[in-house]
C-alpha cells in the first residue's frame, strides 16, 4: 500500500517504530494488523504523530498566510504613499516654479531698465564726445589762424 510515494514500512521506520505487520482477510476486506514487539497495536501512536506533524504544518501555513496578508497590505500602503508623494511633489513644485518665474521676470525687467539707462548715458556721452571733438577742432583751427 503506497501513500505519497512512501510505503507504510518506510513511514514507520522514519517515525522510529519497531513493528510487525500481518495481512489478513476479514469480511472480504484486506486488513493490516500492526503490532509492536510487545503485542500492543501502534496505529494510535502513528496517527497521533501524524496529527502532530499536520498541526505543525497547519501552524506554519497559517503563519505564511498571515505574512502574505501583511505583505499585501504593505504593498497597497506603499502604492498609496507613492501616489501621495507624487501628488505632493507636483502640487508643491507648481507654486515654487511660479515664484521662480516671477523672480526671473522681475530680474529681467530690472536688467532691461538698467540697460536702457546705460544706453541713454552712452548715447549722451557719445553726443558730448562728438560735440567736444568738434569744439577741439574749432579751437585748433582758431589757434592755427592766429
Amino acid at each position: 500500500m503506497k501513500k505519497s510515494g512512501f510505503t507504510n514500512s518506510e513511514i514507520m521506520n522514519e517515525l522510529g517504530i519497531k513493528y510487525q505487520i500481518k495481512k489478513s482477510k476479514h469480511l472480504g476486506m484486506t486488513c493490516y494488523n500492526i503490532k509492536k514487539g510487545n503485542g500492543v497495536i501502534v496505529l494510535d501512536e502513528i496517527l497521533k504523530q501524524i496529527l502532530s506533524e499536520l498541526q505543525k504544518v497547519n501552524s506554519r501555513l497559517d503563519g505564511l498566510e498571515k505574512g502574505q496578508r501583511e505583505l499585501i497590505t504593505e504593498v497597497a500602503d506603499l502604492k498609496l504613499r507613492q501616489v501621495q508623494i507624487k501628488d505632493n511633489l507636483i502640487n508643491g513644485l507648481g507654486p515654487y516654479f511660479e515664484q521662480i518665474e516671477k523672480h526671473i521676470d522681475t530680474k529681467t525687467e530690472e536688467i532691461k531698465n538698467a540697460s536702457e539707462d546705460q544706453q541713454l548715458i552712452i548715447d549722451t556721452l557719445a553726443a558730448r564726445s562728438v560735440k567736444h571733438e568738434s569744439e577741439i577742432k574749432d579751437f585748433k583751427r582758431i589757434l592755427k589762424n592766429q
